[in-house]
């Protein structure tokens, strides 16, 4: 199926998708260690999304994901190993199988005749708004909406002969420090030489209901599993929240009970000078808030700047390592590749020795049985000229028997001849006599007829 344009894909308002943190936090990881920007080869990966419906059917709720499989094959469809895989999980999580999701790494967010095909395993009687996430890791910096978008077909009855329309959703973002502990981890993990983000499914040996993370509730919280995260920091930004909270909630304590002291003390100096008072006070109180909440956010956005730094310089090493990974391994590459060329040429060379050695024997045997069988031709070409002046004397010698042969036939048959004609002409003249008798006999009979008609008409 062509590719066609998002902003022409019909919109479904029904069935709407929540992506949990968690659930987001596995796609991005299972996607981006098989088709970030910075491989040389960037190939597809695809797992299986677990969640909750609500009770009318009409919000699917991802709250976990199992990854399954990755490479160019997806493309293709299910293979008997991905459909196994399916059967498995469906048992072990009954009816929260609800969709699945997998990547287009540089080829945009669609859906193809495949996957319209994989689709229908997921949307079904018993499942009729089961849908699929498609992501495109180029376009995650790149697209407000992280390079993803959800499908589903528009009648799945069709088959894959139905269109797909676009579904409404919406991603659940991190709230907490903790995404910042799965930053590091990621970073840390994916610096190893054969790095293993994330386990997909078909590499644990037979899963049982315990070896797989368990699904949480909607209603229940998801625990992130801890990357090592320094806990020192941390503790040493809560302990400074802490502090400036608590310096923020004494200076306007002391402000309010020293301005209430003056109050107390000048209250009858006159309401109008204890309005001022009051105004004043009011003053220096939002003076002493602001000032507090500065020394707040001066504190949190200091912590926060040095760890986003250190976070950008801790991706910055990685991509150098992995640039000159990748340069090391072209270098090597290109050795191998002049070598083997070397080792083709020399082989190629040998064998084109060996054959032209076969031709030229090949030649020798060719030439020399022409030359036996130009000697035969020539004795041929002699026997051929024997041959034809044996046919002309014997086309002679036909040709004057033939002669001989007319000769006496014609004498022999020209007495008979005459004998004929002469007996021909008696027998006509003999016959000439009975013909002018026969013409009398006409009319003798022809008279008598004319007497019978006469008699009978007497008679009458």
């Amino acid at each position: 199926m062509a590719e066609i344009p998002n902003d022409k894909i019909e919109f479904s308002e029904e069935g709407k998708v929540i992506i949990r943190k968690e659930a987001f936090k596995n796609i991005l990881t299972h996607v981006l260690e098989f088709g970030n920007i910075y491989l040389d080869y960037a190939t597809q990966a695809m797992g299986f999304c677990i969640g909750n419906v609500d009770s009318e059917g009409s919000i699917f709720e991802v709250v976990n994901t199992v990854p399954i499989t990755h490479g160019d094959n997806i493309e293709i469809g299910f293979s008997e190993n991905d459909r196994a895989a399916l059967l498995n999980i469906q048992n072990l999580y009954p009816k929260q199988v609800i969709g699945w999701y997998h990547s287009h790494p540089g080829f945009d967010l669609f859906f193809s005749k495949a996957d319209i095909a994989n689709n229908l395993y997921f949307q079904t009687e018993q499942n009729p708004y089961g849908f699929g996430i498609v992501i495109d890791p180029s376009k995650i910096k790149k697209d407000k909406s992280f390079g993803i978008e959800v499908y589903r077909l528009k009648d799945f009855k069709m088959g894959v002969y139905s269109n797909y329309v676009r579904v409404r959703y919406e991603i659940e973002f991190p709230d907490s420090l903790e995404y910042f502990k799965w930053i590091q981890g990621f970073v840390e993990d994916s610096q190893m030489k054969t790095p293993v983000l994330i386990n997909e499914q078909p590499e644990i040996k037979e899963l049982t209901r315990f070896e797989l993370q368990e699904i949480p509730s909607s209603k229940d919280v998801i625990k992130e599993v801890d990357s090592g995260f320094d806990q020192k920091h941390v503790e040493h930004i809560i302990t400074g929240l802490k502090d400036g909270t608590k310096l923020f909630s004494e200076s306007i304590i002391d402000c309010y009970r020293s301005e209430l002291t003056k109050w107390e003390r000048e209250f009858n100096l006159g309401t109008v000078q204890t309005t001022k008072k009051i105004q004043d006070s009011l003053k220096q109180m939002g003076l002493t808030i602001s000032d507090g909440l500065n020394k707040v956010e001066a504190f949190i956005d200091k912590n926060f700047k040095n760890r986003i730094n250190e976070f950008n310089n801790e991706i910055f090493s990685l991509v150098n390592q992995r640039v000159k990974k990748n340069i090391d391994l072209k270098t090597n590459i290109s050795n191998n590749k002049e070598t083997l060329i070397n080792k083709f040429i020399s082989r190629v060379d040998e064998i084109l020795t060996e054959i032209y050695e076969n031709v030229k024997q090949g030649l020798n045997m060719v030439t020399n049985q022409i030359g036996e069988i130009h000697e035969e031709n020539v004795k041929f070409e002699t026997n051929i000229v024997k041959l034809n002046d044996f046919i002309t004397k014997i086309s002679n010698q036909i040709n004057n028997s033939i002669e001989i042969i007319d000769k006496n036939i014609e004498a022999i048959t020209h007495p008979f001849e005459s004998n004929l004609l002469d007996r021909y002409e008696k027998i006509i003249s003999e016959i000439e006599p009975l013909k002018n008798n026969h013409s009398e006999i006409k009319d003798l009979i022809d008279k008598f007829q004319k007497t019978i008609s006469g008699l009978r008409n007497m008679k009458k």
